[in-house]
């Protein structure tokens, strides 16, 4: 039998091979000043090596001074650059820092760099820069995000004040469904109503931190508002809490005295979102521990459970946004699938780390790494003082 052939056949007949090879990957080359005056964004183009700058239309629509130009010297075409973004009344630190990386990593073997923002008199601007190997050069484009900028300063505002709109009638139902308890303690029937009403008003309450914070883009270090206090107290009043609303988990402190600075509210949400999870998967009860340990001079915050545990393949995805563990023993139990994402949101903006560790059907650990930039112990403080 023949083999059939997946080839399709021979054309050109009476023609030499290399002619035809030639022909059909013959170069066709663009000059770069047509390539980047083509480009329909703001860019230029630097080429390293022969000290050359091509613009667009739309880039010196942006900044005049960025025509085509070649410079004798790298030094020449840097002092031009640094004078153009100054007449445009740039940030001149950042442009330092932006072109410092630009030229350390021109004549690398792989360069790369991340996008960067520039404040450019009233604009900010986004560059984006390629790196090319033939010639040695870079394309860098640029984008008016300053709408952009200005819309999420304009939400994050909206979103504070619909926080407080919100904090506002939970802290008083919360407040006196407290009150209601303490007044009602020998009255059993009442008062176990009343804690399931404070308990839900506080769950509801975590729940609308979570997603408020949740629509933050820009979740970082200034959006915190950073003090400095003892964390034991803190840790104390937060079992003291859990041993009121959970009285079927055992929770358990383990902690040494020390100071840290931090927003005591986001870990204030970071605990109750990492103990409030440790109790919700373990339905049948349990002990939580609440543990600070030291591994090489870095205090470990932890909450450990005797839960259900997290299977071995899906702790690399518990942090992602809307993950939840898909298993027999994780579905009856509903979630968001939100708020570890906010813990390591909140650890992140403060510097610190965040690690799962988890045995699946034995329980789980979660561990925040308060890095001595965070932290420091008492007896340091005291030290000091």
């Amino acid at each position: 039998m023949t083999r059939k052939s997946f080839y399709p056949a021979r054309r050109y007949h009476g023609r030499s091979t290399a002619k035809r090879m030639n022909q059909i990957h013959a170069p066709q080359s663009l000059p770069i000043h047509s390539l980047v005056e083509e480009v329909q964004d703001a860019v230029c183009y630097i080429d390293f090596t022969r000290n050359h700058l091509y613009s667009n239309e739309q880039l010196r629509a942006i900044c005049p001074s960025m025509v085509n130009q070649r410079f004798s010297r790298p030094e020449d075409m840097t002092r031009f650059f640094y004078e153009a973004f100054e007449r445009n009344g740039a940030n001149m630190n950042d442009v330092t820092l932006f072109w410092d990386e630009l030229m350390t990593n021109r004549f690398g073997c792989c360069p790369s760099m991340d996008a960067k923002s520039l404040r450019i008199g009233e604009r900010t601007m986004q560059v984006i820069v390629n790196f090319t190997h033939t010639p040695r050069g870079a394309f860098l484009m640029w984008r008016d995000i300053t709408d952009s900028i200005r819309f999420e300063e304009q939400k994050d505002a909206f979103l504070a004040e619909l926080s407080h709109e919100f904090r506002s009638p939970l802290t008083a139902i919360n407040g006196y469904a407290e009150l209601l308890m303490y007044q009602h303690g020998d009255d059993e029937k009442t008062h176990g109503m009343l804690t399931l009403v404070k308990r839900e008003a506080e769950r509801l309450e975590r729940l609308v931190d979570n997603f408020l914070d949740y629509q933050r883009v820009n979740y970082s270090v200034e959006l915190l508002s950073l003090s400095t206090f003892d964390l034991r107290p803190l840790l104390e009043d937060i079992v003291a809490h859990y041993k009121t609303t959970a009285p079927k988990h055992d929770v358990i402190l383990s902690a040494d005295d020390m100071t840290l600075e931090a927003d005591q509210e986001k870990l204030l949400q970071l605990l109750h979102n990492l103990i409030g999870n440790a109790i919700k998967y373990s339905p049948n009860g349990g002990t939580v521990h609440i543990e600070l340990t030291t591994e090489d001079d870095t205090s470990v915050l932890s909450v450990r459970d005797t839960g259900i545990g997290i299977p071995s393949d899906a702790i690399p995805y518990v942090f992602d946004e809307y993950y939840r563990v898909d298993s027999d023993a994780h579905r009856p139990i509903k979630g968001t699938g939100l708020g570890l994402r906010i813990c390591k949101r909140i650890a992140e903006a403060h510097g610190w780390g965040i690690h799962a560790d988890s045995v699946y059907g034995e329980g789980t650990t979660f561990s925040i790494y308060l890095y001595p930039s965070s932290s420091t112990s008492l007896a340091e403080r005291e030290t000091s003082d």
